[in-house]
């Protein structure tokens, strides 16, 4: 699926996990996605988790249906440098016509990096 989708190949996430209502993946370290500093960009954790979610969301409704962002709250918490990015999403709510759920951007031992609250709306 993330093959497919043409708008999430710049970025190279890669499924590491999925269930009923939750994803992990990765963000590949890339220094094209490094701000000054080495630090990894905050829209790169955004599009992980956005990503992430919509993934979980995609395993929870089936490939046939669809949801767009409605609304993405972002803290960073720390900062994500030289190192791969992992994402985990979880749907806390699927409602009929809005789903919300949690992100986090993390490493590989599970430094958080940033939290994210999303919202979205099933069309």
């Amino acid at each position: 699926m993330l093959d497919r989708a043409k708008f999430l190949r710049p970025w190279g996430f890669r499924v590491t996990t999925v269930g009923d209502g939750e994803c992990t993946l990765e963000l590949p370290h890339r220094r094209a996605l490094e701000r000054p500093g080495g630090i990894i960009n905050g829209p790169a954790l955004m599009a992980a988790a956005d990503c992430a979610m919509w993934v979980a969301i995609k395993a929870r409704i089936g490939l046939e249906h669809d949801a767009l962002t409605a609304e993405l709250n972002t803290a960073f918490l720390s900062p994500a440098n030289g190192r791969n990015v992992y994402c985990t999403a979880k749907i806390l709510k699927f409602g009929g016509r809005r789903i919300y759920g949690v992100a986090e951007c993390h490493d590989g031992d599970g430094r958080l990096y940033s939290h994210h609250t999303l919202t979205y709306a099933r069309i």
